[in-house]
């Protein structure tokens, strides 16, 4: 599993997920405002998931460093390394998250206020993520990794998992999606194709791999079933609802895993 990096695989696409789905319950709550509001009990929930899932996700790239003590070390090199911006960024963005999910545990119905917030964190993240792909991006020897499809595949996830498991959550909460969540969705799905594509033409790409094909049946198949179907019932059981946000989920970490693979498996790496 060393050529798949997991703590990084978990670590980029759980933050962005995070990240998504912290913007796309903040426009659904700011659009929706009382008329469609979760009960305190379900928001209180959905707020403590979306806040695990970013900061655990977060804490995963701890596993990648070979003296995870020494980790304050990685930010001494603001000025010329994307790695330490990465650092302080996802301090930052991780602090922000935390205020908009306490602010919002606390007093629930300040609905105006919360969504303000967490529409702040959610577009602070997307640079963040940015900053991410960045560090992948500058390694010009590796075309795989040096391609706008990076920068691409890492905003698509946020928005994919982000918007796409909001979408069914709130249908099992008995909430009626809005036009954004699903705009939303689409757009994160296009540019995961959009990724898919461009990095698939370029030579050393395992298109025979079966982490490639479960993306595209997890990741675009299930997306376009979440985006299409959500206005049925199909989502108001909770088994369905939960296993297709895992399925989701998955596509996008065999996704992720095939993009350190390709390249972590070569030798040498730098």
């Amino acid at each position: 599993m060393h050529d798949y990096q997991m703590p990084l695989v978990l670590f980029t696409v759980m933050s962005q997920w995070g990240i998504g789905a912290v913007l796309a319950l903040s426009l659904y709550q700011w659009q929706t405002q009382n008329s469609a509001m979760l009960s305190p009990k379900a928001l209180r929930t959905t707020i403590a998931l979306i806040w695990l899932i970013e900061v655990i996700g977060s804490s995963m790239s701890m596993g990648h460093l070979g003296d995870p003590l020494g980790a304050y070390r990685s930010v001494l090199g603001v000025a010329h390394s994307w790695l330490s911006r990465e650092a302080i960024a996802f301090v930052m963005l991780n602090g922000l998250i935390s205020l908009w999910a306490l602010a919002s545990w606390l007093q629930p119905n300040k609905i105006r206020r919360n969504s303000l917030l967490g529409l702040f964190c959610g577009l602070i993240g997307l640079p963040v993520i940015l900053i991410t792909a960045q560090i992948y991006y500058q390694m010009q020897t590796h075309a795989l990794w040096h391609t706008p499809a990076t920068q691409i595949s890492f905003i698509g996830t946020a928005l994919l998992l982000g918007f796409g498991s909001v979408i069914p959550w709130l249908q099992l909460q008995g909430k009626k999606t809005i036009h954004t969540l699903h705009f939303g969705a689409f757009i994160g799905l296009l540019l995961v194709l959009m990724g898919l594509v461009i990095r698939v033409q370029i030579s050393g790409a395992n298109v025979a791999s079966l982490l490639l094909w479960w993306q595209v049946i997890a990741s675009l198949i299930i997306g376009c079933v979440i985006i299409t179907l959500s206005r049925s019932s199909l989502f108001t059981k909770a088994l369905i609802s939960i296993i297709t946000i895992f399925i989701l989920f998955s596509g996008e970490i065999a996704g992720r895993m095939l993009f350190y693979g390709n390249v972590m498996s070569q030798s040498p790496w730098f």
